[in-house]
Parts: C-alpha cells; structure tokens; sequence
C-alpha cells in the first residue's frame, strides 16, 4: 500500500466488442524507470497489470503523476492494452492528475491509436462566466415576519446576545487564545488565577516528595495495590487455608493405587479385565502368563510346540501301527484339535505311512473349522498336495491364515477316488481302534473329539454346519494344526 502522503488516482475502464460481449485480457501501466518521492521517502516503479474481469472492466488505483515530491517530475505512464481477438498490442501514454481523483480511461485515450501519440493532462480552470438569468422565486415568504427584499435581523429578533455583549455583564464570557476564559472577565471575589502551588509559581510540576507522597516504585515495593493479589481464594476458600484431597476431588495417598514403586494393597480385589505381565515370572509370588504355565505343567513330556506344531490331536506316539484309515469317498471327517493359546493358523497337517492302489480325485479337500462350525480355512484340490509315500508328514497351505483364539477347533478331511477299503492315502489314527473307541469320551454336549458329518457324496467342504448334528466316527484319524 502506498503512503498517505502520495495522492492516487482511481482509474476504470470497460472493454467490448463490437456485438456488446466483453473483451478478454489485460491492460498494463508503466511507469519510466524507478520514481522517488520526497515526502513519503519511497521508490516506486515497476509495472502495474489489471486483467479484465468477466464484463470486461478494469478498475485500479494508481499514484497521479503530478503530484508535488515525484522525481522526475511530469512523468507519464506507457499504457499497453492486451486484448484477446484485438490484433497486437495497443501503447499509448497518459498522465494523471491529483485533481481529477476517479477517471475513466476511455475519456483520456487516444481515439486513433496510428496517429500521433499524445497525453491528456487536466488543464487550469477556466474563467468565470457570464451570471445566468433569474431564477424563479424560491419557497421562502417571509423571515421572522420581515417580507421586504434585502432583510437584516438583530440578534435579539433571533434570541442571540449581540456581539457588543461578549464579556459584559449580563452577557458572555469569552475565550482566549489558550481556550480559557481570561482573568478580566471572571468577576471580582469569586476566583482568578492560581497565584502559587505549595509556594512555587510559574509553570509548576510537583514530584512525590512535594506532596509528601511515595513515589510509584516505592509504593510497589511497600505495599500491594488493591485487587492486584496474585491469589484472592483457593477452592472458594479465603483465610488460612489448609486443603485435603477431597477438596481437590482426589484420592488420598494411602487409598490410591500407584503406577510405579513397592505398595502394599490389602482386601480382596475385583477386576473387570483380568491383569496381564508381559515377562515370565521371577520369584514364587509374582503373576504368571498362561503360555508360561502351560510350558511348565507340560515339562517332561512331549508337546506340540516341541515338534513344531501348535496344536494336534493327540501325541503321534499313540497312533496304531498296524491299522491305518482308508477314508470313505464323500465323507467329511472331523479330528479334534484342542488349541491351548490364540494362534495364527496357516497349516493343517496329517501323517500318511502308505499310499497304495488308486490316486484322490481333484474333489479332495482338507480345512479348519471352528466349534462351533464355521468354516474358516481350507486347502487346494489334494490330488496335488498328498502323492504317493512310505510314510511322510504332509503339510498341508491354507488358501488364507486364520488368526484363532484359544479354543476347540476341528481339521476336516474330504477324500474322493480310490477304493475306501485298501487303495490310496492311509492317514495314521489313534491306537485304540474299533466300534467304539475310548477316545470318544465326553459329557453329554461337550465337544465330539472324533465325528464326520451325516451327509454322504460330498465333492466340496462346506461353509459351516450345525455341531450338535455330527456324528460320533470310530476311526480316531490323527491331524495336526501349524
């Protein structure tokens, strides 16, 4: 923003073709060079550039050229109209006087921008003219009952004291130069000017000390102002104040359990998230993590983890040696897997001592369901997944891991193609074979260790199925999850 001391020049102008739509495009103003003004201690120069809006206007403020400071002095700006559809540039000069504040560029332009190129500049005014006829007689009738021509009132036709009443009595009081009424016309005994101040006379200006009085700074230091307390109340209290933590809505030291340090915490405690630890325990007394107690109940003896599984069905040292299961075509098998803590499951796992006669069909499936039988992983077609062996742990790939809590789980088993009864995979099972083998045992609606489903003919595993509906399999196949 220019300084206030630098007169300026609203300028406008609008731009149109000859069919009345506005013109595109841009109109500069340049000065010559770098200008100085005495006044306002400034340089100005550079380009100025207004675009034209939609109705083809520009509308800029610019400094007048003529102004009293500008060094030069009579400069002019070098106009350069860019307008879309118009040809090349138009340039012409014009110059800005202060005296004419709002001008339109349209009434300083030049008409013929190919003949000689000239500036407006506003001129002097011109001499007074020749008086006009007479108006018409205007409304007024009569002032304050005078009708003639040429009418002289006196102050008292107008209620106003007359001027040779100023600074009489019974008139008014006059002000001098300083705005005050002077010691001549104030009457006698009732005041005058001020002779002295604590007996000094002139112009006079008292200290503290002249009055008796403390200085600002002595006073801060002696005493505190009123309302300038740092502290007026503490919790609505005034006074001697001593708080506890019911004042302050807390809870005492003692009653408080800390986050940090040796505290002693007495009575039973009820929680409504059961406390976790994130390391083993150190000492006898301190709180364990379950993955911790189930390593240390299951210690000397032979675990999932320790094989490289994260659950199964049981130890496959318990498996029969001499009785595998050959699996029934269509018949989805179901092998309880009890899983201990929450897994990611990306594997289901099954042991095959021998592969003989004819090969599974592309109809063969293995996957992963929950208890309460929902499907939630199953393998690719095991007709390229479990080949011909003498004996060979197959790890079985899940289309998708499954992040499972801790919980019952079953490993589902779908075989098609070879003869049931002696060809293709055998699957290694439990020892303890027959009709009805002990590992089926359980209380009437707990979890079935060992089932299939009911229907027959199956080629596919599927989405879910109800668990009360499976029934109890005599064949105790084993399986693993991983």
């Amino acid at each position: 923003m220019l300084p206030e001391s630098i007169p300026t020049v609203r300028l406008t102008a609008q731009y149109l073709s000859l069919d009345g739509r506005p013109l595109s495009g841009s109109v500069e103003f340049q000065p010559p060079a770098l200008l100085t003004h005495s006044d306002a201690d400034v340089f100005v120069g550079g380009p100025t550039t207004a675009a034209l809006d939609s109705e083809g206007r520009i509308d800029v403020t610019l400094p007048a050229t003529d102004a009293e400071g500008w060094n030069p002095l009579g400069w002019t700006y070098t106009v350069t109209e860019r307008l879309g559809g118009v040809g090349r540039p138009r340039t012409y000069h014009i110059a800005l006087s202060a005296a004419a504040p709002v001008v339109d560029l349209a009434d300083i332009a030049p008409a013929d921008p190919a003949g000689t190129q000239y500036v407006t500049v506003p001129g002097p005014a011109g001499p007074q003219g020749e008086p006009g006829p007479q108006g018409p007689a205007g409304p007024v009738r009569s002032v304050n009952g005078h009708t003639e021509a040429d009418i002289i009132l006196t102050a008292a036709e107008i209620g106003a004291l007359a001027t040779s009443a100023a600074g009489k009595a019974g008139g008014v009081a006059q002000l001098d130069a300083g705005g005050k009424v002077p010691l001549s016309q104030l009457p006698d005994g009732t005041g005058g000017g001020v002779t002295s101040v604590n007996g000094q006379t002139g112009a006079v200006t008292l200290a503290a000390a002249d009055l008796g009085a403390l200085t600002q700074a002595a006073g801060d230091a002696r005493y505190l102002a009123i309302g300038s307390a740092p502290v007026l109340s503490v919790n609505g209290q005034t006074g001697a104040i001593t708080l506890t933590a019911a004042d302050l809505s807390a809870v005492p030291a003692d009653q408080a359990v800390l986050l940090t340090g040796a505290q002693t915490v007495a009575g039973a405690k009820t929680f409504s998230t059961v406390p976790t630890v994130t390391a083993d325990p150190a000492n006898g007394n301190q709180l364990v993590r379950r993955s911790y107690v189930d390593a240390v109940a299951s210690s000397g003896t032979w675990t999932p983890a320790a094989l490289g599984f994260k659950a199964w069905a049981f130890d496959p040292a318990a498996s029969s040696v001499t009785s595998p299961q050959y699996c029934i075509n269509g018949t989805v098998y179901l092998i309880g897997v009890p899983l201990t803590t929450a897994a990611t499951i990306t594997n289901v796992v099954f042991y095959v001592p021998g592969y003989v006669g004819g090969t599974l069909a592309a109809t063969s499936y293995a996957g992963l369901y929950t208890s309460a039988g929902a499907r939630v992983g199953v393998t690719g077609s095991l007709d390229r997944l479990i080949t011909a062996t003498e004996g060979t742990t197959f790890v079985l790939k899940l289309t998708t891991a499954y992040a499972a809590a801790a919980g019952n789980y079953w490993v589902a088993l779908l075989v098609n193609g070879p003869d049931p009864k002696n060809s293709g995979p055998a699957f290694m099972v439990g020892a303890s074979v027959g009709d009805f083998p002990g590992g089926s045992a359980r209380m009437p609606g707990a979890f079935v260790r060992h089932a299939r489903l009911a229907a027959t003919g199956q080629t596919s595993l599927p989405a879910s199925f109800t668990p009360s509906t499976v029934v109890t399999d005599a064949n105790a196949i084993w399986a693993a999850v991983s």
